[in-house]
């Protein structure tokens, strides 16, 4: 797994990055129009990606890598998602009563929500519009929604307002998604954007847990969000490779593999 930090990147190609990854595909002209610059920075900027083996140039556009997932949001959704109630059980199970917490964006932050609905007396702040529909069936919590950019593709709510809310508050557990986590405990996202709200929400989070099913083991994602020796526990479904096992060891990071706890 490759470190973005080396890449000497700069915003023009993470917002290709992160609309390639969204679409799967996009012509020169498409960035040239989204990005407002030229096609021949457009150019450059391909060539300079592929030859980075971050995007992969193909004639007239650019794509992801071969091996790495582009799905919708709904098909997210229903990808893995036994896998992911799992890991929301689990998770519920270590948040008590009456507590404050933050929630992140994604499918299995929406299993996290799901397996909170018996709680009581919880506040919760998240970023997620699907998670905080889910949680507003239960009328014993309260519910605080940044302000910002809602995301059309996957509820989410992004932008400058958002992190400045997350700044002014204090919450006792942060959940957290993720795109992967690498052998060496790198935890990564996708999208530049969601990295950096993630890294706002972890400094103002006591307790911090990761959850993620085994499809995110060494999985293709880009964007630095923190290091297992960050969090308190790692959630998951399966044994993770040994590398990653022994990481989690070594940095002392509770490891949870569904209801089970493995590492403490």
């Amino acid at each position: 797994m490759f470190d973005l930090k080396k890449k000497n990147l700069n915003v023009r190609h993470y917002k290709i990055i992160d609309f390639v990854r969204e679409h799967g595909y996009a012509s020169i002209e498409t960035l040239s129009k989204q990005l407002g610059v030229s096609s021949q920075t457009i150019r450059r900027d391909i060539v300079f990606l592929d030859n980075q083996v971050i995007l992969k140039r193909h004639h007239g556009g650019v794509g992801i890598l071969p091996g790495t997932k582009s799905l919708s949001y709904s098909s997210r959704e229903i990808e893995n998602v036994g896998a992911k109630n799992l890991i929301g059980a689990a998770v519920a199970s270590q948040i008590s009563n009456g507590t404050s917490l933050f929630i992140d964006i994604g499918t299995t932050m929406e299993a996290v929500a799901e397996g909170l609905l018996n709680h009581q007396g919880l506040t919760i702040i998240t970023n997620h519009i699907g998670v905080a529909l889910i949680l507003s069936k239960n009328p014993d919590f309260t519910i605080l929604i940044p302000g910002g950019q809602l995301r059309s593709r996957d509820k989410a709510i992004t932008g400058e307002s958002a992190l400045e809310f997350l700044n002014k508050n204090r919450v006792a557990y942060g959940i957290f998604g993720i795109g992967s986590i690498t052998d060496d405990g790198h935890l990564l996202d996708y999208d530049y954007r969601d990295a950096q709200l993630s890294r706002h929400a972890m400094a103002v989070c006591s307790t911090k847990f990761v959850a993620a099913d085994h499809s995110k083991f060494n999985s293709q994602a880009m964007m630095p969000i923190s290091h297992v020796s960050e969090i308190n526990s790692f959630f998951t479904d399966k044994i993770p490779p040994q590398c990653i096992l022994n990481t989690l060891n070594t940095n002392g990071t509770n490891l949870f593999i569904g209801p089970n706890k493995i590492y403490s």
